[in-house]
């Protein structure tokens, strides 16, 4: 599912807020619980159209089986059935005062016949969904429930509390649950009572958390959580009260991503980064601009000044890209990319995104354009993206395709376009929003132009292991003989 999918038709909304800068988006899940309750219910539906009949005639004083059956023109064992059905129901009465029994209509029957709308208390059961953090029923699209299963196929940060909810429920909780929606509501049917809990099963409903930190104070953050392309302040709301930021370290993670980044980056590349401030200013100008409706003879001042704040940020040897900006501009750079295109990788690509990035791949390809993917040894990958290599290796036996196993042991990973600029991300540089499932962090990759400065980069990425660089050293010596 693509960003579309997980935020919404119009997620500009959702990445944005004021005074706050995005650190990741992910794919989540919220734990619930799929309770089946046994309940007393008020059960309602129509009366039968024969019943109907019966009934109507009984009140107007046909008081004998077989004159009822007489008067509808109706079988005999139809009218007996309806009629003992009725007397089980106490609907009906039968007088055998004057000698004789003649049935007649008691006083729920009397209503009945005025409503046409048959009521009757059962006692069955009924499946809830149980919320996983407050211990509340809710009521959930059915499209947003996912199963163990489901998670395993398309993997989720899961928001889990310290502890299991106590989902234990009797009569006294009957209120909580008037207003939800049963798994499977039926027609014309009222909650009387809730009796028990019989079983529970845990599920987990599909969300995207987007992490925020403020731009003036680093330890001011905040998680917004979206169900079905909206954010749902309820949760956000039970996630600060459980102290789920807390229990996630983000303050740490959060600098050690960073770490990863600069560590990767030599000296004076480093001290060459702009400032945040600097480039969120522009981006925040770029977007006030954007929607602007001028009149004609502003319009050519307004790209103007769209024109100098795009370049002032495409000039910018080295600085951070925001979340959207990796997102949006990594696979246009890739795509674009004609002279030769290196992945050096921690990670690969989700799975449930394979198909759409082994397309990217082909295109490039196609276009003429050789890649290199470095990734660490067989014995250190995860069986899915070893799983994803074989998948490539066969995909592109004869294609141009250099897979090199020589990447060294440090979390960050690069793509390099075109020998002259270099995007550095903290994890995996397939940057797609709300797709990952593993931890939050930092997720902003530093992008760095100039070929000397991407050579320098690449070289002190392998520094550790000179003897193993591969095609990465090759590419990098390449560049080096043609500057």
């Amino acid at each position: 599912m693509d960003a579309e999918g997980r935020l919404g038709a119009n997620p500009d909304a959702l990445l944005r807020r004021d005074g706050f800068r995005l650190l990741s988006t992910r794919s989540a899940a919220i734990p619930v619980w799929r309770t089946v309750v046994q309940c007393r219910i008020l059960k309602k539906r129509p009366v039968p159209t024969f019943t109907e009949f019966v009934l109507r005639a009984i009140s107007l004083g046909v008081g004998k089986a077989e004159d009822v059956t007489r008067l509808l023109n109706l079988p005999a064992r139809l009218v007996d059935a309806i009629i003992a059905d009725l007397l089980f129901d106490r609907y009906l009465t039968v007088n055998a005062g004057s000698g004789e029994a003649v049935l007649q209509l008691s006083p729920t029957g009397k209503t009945l016949v005025s409503t046409l709308v048959q009521e009757r208390v059962i006692e069955r059961t009924v499946t809830y969904l149980i919320d996983g953090l407050s211990g509340e029923p809710v009521s959930v699209k059915r499209d947003l429930v996912l199963s163990a299963d489901d998670l395993d196929d398309d993997p989720r940060l899961v928001l889990n509390p310290d502890s299991d909810i106590d989902v234990d429920y009797g009569p006294d909780d009957t209120a909580r649950f008037l207003d939800v929606d049963a798994v499977r509501p039926e027609r014309e049917s009222t909650l009387l009572s809730v009796l028990g809990v019989e079983s529970t099963t845990k599920q987990y409903l599909a969300a995207t958390v987007l992490l925020f930190e403020s731009e003036s104070d680093a330890q001011d953050r905040y998680l917004r959580v979206c169900v079905d392309g909206r954010p749902d302040e309820r949760i956000e709301t039970l996630v600060r009260e459980h102290g789920l930021l807390d229990s996630m370290r983000l303050t740490q993670r959060i600098d050690e991503d960073r770490r990863r980044v600069d560590r990767l980056l030599p000296g004076e590349v480093l001290d060459a980064r702009a400032p945040d401030a600097l480039i969120e200013d522009a981006l925040e100008e770029l977007r006030r601009l954007a929607p602007i409706s001028a009149e004609l003879g502003d319009e050519n001042a307004l790209d103007a000044r769209r024109s100098k704040v795009r370049t002032q940020l495409a000039a910018a040897p080295v600085r951070r890209l925001s979340v959207r900006e990796a997102a949006e501009d990594t696979e246009v750079a890739l795509l674009a990319a004609r002279q030769g295109v290196l992945i050096s990788a921690s990670r690969l690509w989700p799975t449930q995104r394979a198909e759409h990035f082994v397309g990217v791949i082909r295109q490039l390809l196609e276009a003429g354009c050789p890649i290199t993917l470095e990734t660490a040894s067989r014995q250190q990958l995860s069986k899915t993206d070893a799983a994803t290599l074989d998948h490539l290796a066969r995909e592109f036996s004869d294609s141009g395709i250099d897979f090199s196993e020589s990447k060294p042991a440090h979390e960050a990973s690069f793509i390099v376009i075109d020998q002259t600029s270099m995007m550095v991300f903290p994890g995996s540089p397939f940057a797609e929003l709300a797709t990952l499932a593993d931890r939050l962090g930092d997720d902003r990759p530093t992008i760095v132009r100039g070929s000397e400065r991407v050579q320098t980069v690449i070289a002190a990425a392998h520094a550790a292991a000179p003897m193993q660089r591969g095609r990465t050293a090759e590419l990098s010596r390449r560049s080096r003989r043609q500057d």
